[in-house]
């Protein structure tokens, strides 16, 4: 005979000790950074620029404190692990990174190499990520910095993505209206 237990019927427990549906949009949201984050470690390891490798498992780490977050949302109060300093972070990387392009003349197609390309999709799931935190503040006290660091991650992950292009020689695609 074999034992189902509560997950096998689509029941989890978060951090804030709460059971919980699996379809509950704690658990949606802390799977969309679940999957930024692995698809930041698919990037981490098409990449042979050691600087930027540090940047994405850094931003790896950044990523499980905010799931954490979440997982501790309850009606009234949250246990808050993202800080300014993580802002501050991205933020100064953004700053280091942009320096060294040229400015866009125009909408940007995502592609170019390989590493590059996934930076591109981890910036369009790190959007959605950031929907999702923002439909869980219409319910949860949800930190402002974690809100924050989601819409900065996006932009630090389109700079990384062009830089690589452009270390590498990729010309950028430009979309034109036809």
């Amino acid at each position: 005979m074999v034992r189902y237990g509560r997950g096998d019927r689509g029941e989890t427990i978060l951090r804030s000790g709460l059971r919980v549906w699996k379809d509950d949009e704690r658990v949606e949201t802390c799977g969309t950074i679940d999957e930024l984050s692995s698809i930041i470690g698919v990037a981490r390891s098409m990449t042979n620029e050691d600087e930027v490798s540090k940047i994405l498992l850094k931003i790896q780490e950044h990523l499980f404190l905010i799931g954490a977050e979440i997982s501790s949302l309850k009606d009234d109060d949250y246990i808050q692990e993202i800080e300014e300093e993580h802002l501050k972070f991205l933020e100064e990387n953004v700053e280091r990174y942009e320096s060294r392009l040229p400015k866009p003349n125009g909408f940007i197609y995502p592609g170019g190499t390989m590493a590059a390309s996934i930076l591109h999709f981890a910036r369009a799931v790190a959007r959605r990520a950031e929907r999702r935190l923002i439909s869980l503040s219409r319910r949860f006290r949800v930190n402002p910095i974690a809100m924050a660091y989601l819409n900065r991650l996006s932009t630090l992950l389109y700079i990384l993505a062009r830089y690589l292009n452009h270390r590498d020689g990729v010309e950028e695609l430009i979309w034109r209206r036809s």
